[in-house]
């Protein structure tokens, strides 16, 4: 039963709400070298603003006052005053008894002191102010954010906030960025969209409409001191799909634009005159149409096929009759050089971001990611001096876990940062002159995305401190998710300033104290638990991406079991909902223990943080922020406990079908408490939604993926499967029936393959027209022999045995090709040995490869002696398998494999 999304997103409103509202002032007397405001203010704000860039920093600051009874027109005085020689965000504040002088060289020093002017009036309890002399400067001095629900301009929705009349600034949501010192937002576009080229007549066509609107934006930006970034991935690589490439025809009249080949895909060549031209055309265009852009972010190293060094694998290995006799660094150089001339000639003011977007360096050999990363750092030494380096600072990052080294892909905010390989990008791009930017989640990252932020920011101080060490000068703060307005936010504006606080702790009373005055102390010490409870996150990049923190609150329980896959957090595409699959958020980088042993921690944790909150609770009922930032807490200790059951619960389940049948009853009686939690758990975070429309919401699948109608049917569900599933199964096992036989292999229906010791004894199996096997076993390993029938007309042609040896969890191919290449699908992100055996010998047009695989080298060890497996032999476009395949949508690390295409292999003597 499909239940649909929710007809508006009402955070919208919330966000266009005044940022101030009228507080409660602290009924005292002044303390020596305090300020007391409440017998009025004086303003003398006649600091030279030609653009008249001011005027909303001005009427922010009053609106300010009004909501604390300060009037506005005598008494103490405040200042502005120009001083040349300080940089662009920098300001001086110097308050005495007689008056507050604020001193900047540009207007946007003045907009970061106004806000600071106003945060120290809270800190002194909403109508005083503290005597003092405080001078800051930014270290991160770019600090690019982005709209919380602008269109992502991606599959399925293809949404384009630049193709539509939707205001995705509005004025108050703009003046809260501002507040927390961002000072750029990005937005996504493509070069055929905006930029007419002589190379590509029909690029361009419908431009006019976008440019107005891009236009727009950038003025209406500009108002808060906001620059608007414009992000891409181009050169647009050729092949055949349409959202990211260009077709294949359009090669036909650009051969020169031809390079690196792989697969269905042409890279696009940019070590050619006409390459280059193309990139300075496209950006000179750009930033000529649209004055006052503040940069591109163009990713020119992962996620897409582009120039052809693009992708890592190609390091090396290119085809392109150019590049090949080149250096990466060299062409990357070329590239970044021509987008930067060409928006730079128009613009001189606005900034190239050249991203190196390396999530992980996922081989099985810890050799070739060393050799990537070499490359990765002759790239960064490399940079034109007009180009700004941005790279992950947490991706591939080391960590231990439980007493294991962890290999962390993408982005965390769990763990602080940085990881070696940015670190090494920051000494090579700084010690050759060029800036460095940091990409990282600010709000919240790929852990959790469903709220509008995790309330961490000691997470944050490590981070940024350790972003000054290495010389970082400016951040891009978010993806499409991790970027709500509040208390993240405010604390990375706040870190991206010097002086640093000397300590985290200083840090977060500081913090705290603007907005929860005489309970900062309480505050901070609740988000220290929050961050010492996030720690214990299971660092492990599918726990991220399939993981159960973002929406296990609606996953449907399931006591038999279905065998059906998880669904990807990001986006709404296959399957519609999560299955029973729990090994997929785990993959081969933590066991089921593990996983519930960092799952229980972290629910404990939380809840001592989320305690503290509530004890505190009762003084911030006439508080709306406030009462949010409480329940937010709540819901994320909610969130939390429903990941730990619903494991919890599997993890029960896969036990029970081979227990006494004692134990078999208990079990159950403890499932049927983890149901009845779940079902508490749905209704309490329903509740919860109900007040706060934040709640749920995921910016990148642009939709809610928990929302109160959804957590309703959950709970139906749940109801009953205790009704009617659990009775059932009860009377199995009170009748001494054996628990889901054909799932456990105890009666196993499909193919089976009685594997014993004696290899000549084992039956040859049919692989269609492409061949046949057969496998023995000894001593703890597979001896697979095999007769494959190649075509020899295709490189790609291969052998795949997968075995899966633990039910839900995703299998490990073995990989060998006719010449004897042997690799390995490992379904994970530390790099495995191929710790497996194969040679390969002719006889005629067969090939006759021997495989031993121990089984102790596949990351989840068999528990029994039953496992589930497949073999397959493609040759030319032949696919013939033992199980015959079906399938599904392809999914990012499982691809398209699927459960059901497995048959049993029994370990005999």
């Amino acid at each position: 039963m499909l239940i649909p999304q929710p007809a508006e997103w009402k955070f919208i409103a919330d966000l266009q709400t005044p940022l101030h509202q009228p507080r409660i002032i602290q009924s005292r007397e002044a303390s020596s070298g305090e300020i007391d405001l409440r017998q009025g203010v004086a303003l003398f704000f006649d600091f030279p603003d030609p653009d008249q860039r001011l005027a909303t920093a001005y009427a922010d600051f009053e609106r300010f006052l009004a909501c604390g009874n300060i009037a506005i027109g005598k008494g103490y005085r405040v200042c502005l005053r120009q001083t040349p020689g300080m940089e662009p965000d920098s300001y001086s504040l110097e308050a005495t008894l007689e008056q507050c002088t604020l001193t900047a060289t540009g207007t946007e020093g003045i907009r970061r002191g106004l806000v600071y002017l106003e945060d120290e009036i809270l800190r002194a309890g909403g109508a005083f102010l503290s005597c003092q002399a405080t001078t800051r400067r930014p270290v991160i001095k770019t600090r690019i954010s982005r709209c919380f629900f602008g269109p992502i301009k991606r599959p399925p929705m293809n949404r384009d906030e630049l193709a539509d009349d939707v205001n995705y600034y509005p004025e108050e949501y703009l003046n809260r960025l501002a507040h927390e010192g961002v000072n750029g937002l990005w937005l996504s576009v493509t070069f055929r969209d905006l930029c007419p080229s002589k190379y590509f007549p029909n690029h361009g066509q419908d431009r006019e409409k976008r440019l107005a609107k891009l236009r727009q934006t950038v003025v209406q930006c500009a108002r808060y001191g906001i620059k608007i970034y414009v992000f891409c991935i181009e050169p647009v690589g050729f092949g055949d799909v349409p959202e990211y490439t260009l077709p294949l025809s359009e090669l036909e009249q650009v051969p020169f634009f031809a390079g690196h080949r792989e697969g269905a895909f042409v890279y696009f060549c940019t070590s050619t005159p006409e390459g280059q031209e193309y990139l300075y055309d496209c950006t000179q265009y750009l930033f000529s149409q649209v004055p006052g852009l503040g940069g591109l972010i163009d990713i020119n190293l992962g996620e897409r096929p582009t120039h052809c060094y693009s992708n890592t694998h190609n390091f090396g290995r290119s085809n392109c009759p150019r590049c090949s006799k080149r250096q990466p660094w060299e062409v990357f150089a070329d590239t970044t050089a021509a987008l930067a001339r060409g928006m730079q000639d128009a613009n001189p003011q606005a900034e190239m971001i050249s991203w190196l977007y390396v999530p992980y360096l996922w081989n099985d050999s810890g050799s070739d990611n060393e050799r990537k990363m070499d490359f990765i750092r002759d790239i960064a030494a490399h940079v034109p001096e007009n180009v700004m380096l941005q790279y992950n600072f947490e991706s591939n990052g080391k960590a231990m876990q439980l007493g294991k080294e962890r290999v962390l892909p993408d982005y965390w905010l769990a763990w602080p940062g940085p990881s070696g390989i940015f670190a090494d990008c920051a000494d090579n791009a700084t010690g050759a002159g060029t800036r460095i930017s940091a990409k990282i989640q600010v709000g919240c990252s790929h852990e959790v995305a469903t709220v509008p932020f995790v309330p961490v920011p000691g997470n944050l101080y490590k981070k940024y401190a350790a972003m000054h060490r290495l010389g970082v000068s400016a951040a891009m703060q978010c993806w499409y998710f991790g970027n709500y307005p509040g208390l993240m936010n405010k604390a990375a504006g706040e870190l991206s300033f010097a002086p640093l606080p000397e300590t985290e702790e200083e840090f977060l009373h500081k913090l705290a104290l603007t907005e929860w005055g005489e309970h900062a102390a309480i505050v901070a010490k609740a988000w220290k638990l929050f961050s010492e409870s996030y720690s214990h996150f299971p660092y492990n990049g599918a726990f991220t991406w399939y993981g159960p923190l973002h929406n296990s609150i609606v996953w449907p329980l399931h006591l038999v079991p279905v065998d059906q896959p998880i669904a990807p957090s990001w986006k709404f595409t296959f399957p519609a909902e999560s299955g029973d699959r729990v090994g997929e958020c785990l993959i081969a980088d933590h066991t089921l223990e593990e996983a519930l042993a960092l799952l229980d921690k972290m629910a404990e944790i939380w809840e001592n943080g989320v305690s503290l909150l509530r004890d505190i609770e009762p003084d911030y009922k006439h508080n709306a922020a406030r009462k949010l930032d409480i329940a937010l807490s709540k819901a994320l200790g909610l969130q939390i406990s429903s990941a730990r059951n619903v494991f919890h619960f599997y993890a029960l389940r896969e036990k029970l079908p081979h227990l006494p049948q004692a134990q078999q009853k208990a079990t159950l009686v403890g499932m049927r408490r983890l149901v009845e939690a779940e079902i508490v758990n749905s209704g309490e975070i329903k509740r919860l939604c109900e007040q706060d429309a934040r709640l749920g919401f995921h910016s990148e699948a642009e939709g809610y993926k928990y929302f109160p109608a959804l957590l309703a049917h959950r709970a139906e569900r749940l109801q009953s499967l205790l009704s009617d599933d659990f009775p059932a199964v009860e009377l199995g096992v009170n009748a001494g029936k054996k628990l889901f036989p054909s799932y456990t292999g105890q009666e196993p229906e499909g193919k089976v393959y009685a594997c014993g010791k004696n290899p000549a004894a084992g039956k040859w199996e049919s692989l269609g027209r492409c061949g046949e096997w057969r496998v023995s076993h000894f001593d703890g390993n597979l001896r697979f022999e095999i007769r494959a029938r190649f075509s020899g007309k295709d490189e790609s042609e291969h052998i795949e045995i997968a075995l899966e040896p633990r039910r839900l969890w995703p299998s490990r191919i073995f990989v060998i090709k006719p010449n004897g290449e042997k690799s390995v699908i490992n379904r994970g992100f530390i790099p495995v040995a191929p710790e497996w055996e194969a040679e390969i010998s002719r006889d005629g047009v067969d090939h006759k490869p021997t495989i031993v695989i121990p089984l102790a080298s596949i990351p989840v060890t068999p528990t029994t002696d039953r496992l589930r497996v497949n073999l397959s032999v493609v040759c030319g476009k032949e696919d013939d398998s033992w199980v015959e395949k079906h399938p599904l949508e392809p999914r990012l690390i499982f691809g398209k494999d699927n459960p059901t295409d497995y048959g049993w292999l029994l370990l005999t003597e």
